[in-house]
């Protein structure tokens, strides 16, 4: 792992980190690191969310309402 300067606000960042700290310029696309998983949603440092918890919600989600609808019927039942 090295420190690399930011091309946006020449802050120090890791050369292995999806985006700057600082000012949330994305690294991991200028270097050609490849960031098959997780990938970064937004761009921003603040504001992203990785694919695989954004698949992980959703998939909890729907497995969640579809126990509670199943259990909602057997209680009509």
């Amino acid at each position: 792992m090295t420190l690399m300067t930011c091309p946006e606000c020449q802050g120090k960042v890791s050369d292995k980190a999806l985006a700057c700290p600082s000012c949330g310029f994305p690294i991991a696309r200028q270097t050609g690191g490849k960031s098959a998983w997780p990938t970064v949603i937004g761009g921003m440092a603040g504001t992203y969310i990785s694919t695989q918890a954004l698949v992980s919600i959703i998939v909890g989600s729907i497995a969640f309402i579809a126990f509670a609808a199943i259990m909602i019927a057997m209680i009509l039942r």
